[in-house]
Formats: C-alpha cells, structure tokens, sequence
C-alpha cells in the first residue's frame, strides 16, 4: 500500500475553520495558539480564506468567523452529499430493524447538532425538540462517543443516567481516521434494554455491511 500523502496548508487550514466554527468567532492570536502556528502563518491562511470566502472580519475587523461560502458548502451537504444519503438510510435501516428513534449527531462547539433523525413508529417513543441544536451532560452516550474514545471501543451506552426512564446507545461514525459523528438510538428502558441495546449493535454492524460503509472500531 502506498503512503499517504497530506497537502500541510490545506491541513492548517481546515484546522483553523474547525476552530473557528466551534467558537463561533475567534481572534487571531487565539487561533494561532489553538493550532500551533505562527501568527504570521495563521494569518497568511486567514487572509487566503477571507480572500475565497469562508472566513469574514467581524467585531471592527478584530475577529473572524465563518463565510458565506462555508453555509453553501453545508446547504450542498444536507441536500446532494452521498455521506448524507448513506447516513439516513443506515438511520431508516436500523429504525426497521429495532423500531426505536434514531439520530445521527456532530459536536459543534460544547453543543450537539441533529444532522438528521428518523422516529419510530411506536406509540410510545422518542420525539425531537424542534431545537436542532442540544446541551448534553457528560453522563450522556452521545458525550461518552465524543470525549472517550479508546482502544477497542465499540459504543457508549447511558442506563437511565441522564432521564429516568430512557436508555441511550451511541456508536462513533468516523471518515478515515476524523471522528465526524456519532449514530444515536433512544427508546423506553422497559424497552430498550441491555439486551435490545446489544442487538441493536449487532443489527447496526449488519446494515454497515450491507450499505457498503465501514465500521470503525477503535
């Protein structure tokens, strides 16, 4: 196999979007020390990136944040991406086979963002806020996925930890070596027990294959 090769600039660049985007706006002497670069380097890349129009100035050319070619972008994602066809037919594939509610979710920031949802068609089930965007404590799977990646994991899980009643499972979704999100099933405790959770698993490795994505185990 052949060695991977990575292009450096365009590596700095996505890391600097990547944090601009977690805070929002940032200045330039806080994204130079986040990515661990020389603020005349970091800011070569952010005068090439205005320039194209993903980052604009903003508080009186103090601080940047994202562009408008950077909203384009993610409108082209949610409406023509194939990652986004896959990932909403792995979520209606599982709701088939386990008929809980599932979501597909990426961190922004502190914050957790429902890129897309599909219900289950029990009556009593999992309903999503009309707020896309979620606080989540620490306890949670969907926090679990995110902050504690290890050797040999497989999912998180949250027993009634964050609500009485409900049990959560989260496995991590992954493109190449990036953590992009996490698939997320929901449903009763009386339920969606330890043992449905554990099939849940073993039905999401199944529908994986059968879609042609990759698993990734860590």
């Amino acid at each position: 196999m052949s060695e991977k090769k990575y292009i450096q600039s365009i590596e700095r660049s996505t890391m600097i979007l990547d944090y601009i985007a977690n805070h929002g706006s940032a200045k330039l002497h806080d994204i130079s020390n986040a990515v661990s670069l020389k603020t005349s380097t970091t800011f070569g890349i952010l005068q090439t990136l205005e320039h194209t129009g993903y980052i604009v100035r903003t508080n009186g050319g103090l601080a940047y944040t994202l562009g408008l070619n950077c909203l384009k972008l993610g409108l082209s994602f949610q409406k023509k991406s194939v990652i986004h066809q896959s990932i909403h037919a792995l979520l209606e594939a599982l709701v088939a086979e386990i008929n809980e509610t599932a979501y597909f979710e990426i961190k922004i920031g502190d914050r957790y963002y429902y890129l897309d949802v599909v219900v289950s068609t029990q009556s009593l089930k999992v309903i999503p806020d009309n707020d896309d965007y979620i606080d989540l404590p620490e306890n949670s799977a969907i926090a679990k996925v995110f902050n504690g990646i290890t050797d040999n994991f497989t999912y998180a899980t949250d027993l009634e930890e964050v609500e009485e009643g409900l049990n959560c499972f989260a496995v991590p979704y992954r493109t190449g070596d990036q953590l992009i999100g996490c698939l997320v099933m929901t449903g009763p405790s009386y339920r969606f027990n330890q043992e449905k959770i554990e099939q849940t698993y073993r039905a999401y490795l199944e529908i994986m294959a059968r879609l042609g994505l990759t698993a990734h185990i860590w």
